[in-house]
């Protein structure tokens, strides 16, 4: 039995008629609040609950969903929450509920729980309210 390959003259359409298809899909953009994010290696939620003190010196990436309310974003890991604060330099907007956070900046431990200080977050996938 004799395989042959595909002509290339076949292969060529049906590549582009992917690649239109890829393309065409909607794809949005995260919104960012702040200065850009570098692409820091995200730490654990609950790492940074348990140490806050290790995460005050560096700046580190933490992501996640929001498991926040209204206008108090935060990132839970298991029994570990995180509140998300900005630097002050911005402020982030009230709807967030269901979107995929990423923040850099430091942790603090502020009235004995740990609290993210963000110089920038991406919001992916909430109905933002501005």
């Amino acid at each position: 039995m004799r395989f042959s390959r595909p002509s290339a003259a076949r292969a060529v359409p049906a590549l582009a008629a992917a690649a239109l298809a890829l393309a065409a899909a909607p794809v949005r953009a995260a919104d960012l609040y702040g200065k850009p994010l570098r692409g820091l290696t995200p730490v654990s939620v609950a790492a940074v609950v348990a140490a806050p003190e290790r995460y005050a010196a560096k700046a580190v990436r933490v992501e996640g969903k929001n498991a926040g309310t209204a206008g108090k974003p935060a990132l839970r890991e298991g029994d570990a929450v995180l509140a998300i604060l900005t630097d002050g330099s911005y402020s982030l907007p009230d709807g967030l509920a269901g979107g995929t956070l990423a923040a850099e900046g430091r942790a603090e431990s502020r009235e004995g729980r740990a609290v993210f200080v963000a110089s920038g977050v991406e919001v992916r996938g909430a109905e933002v309210r501005r």
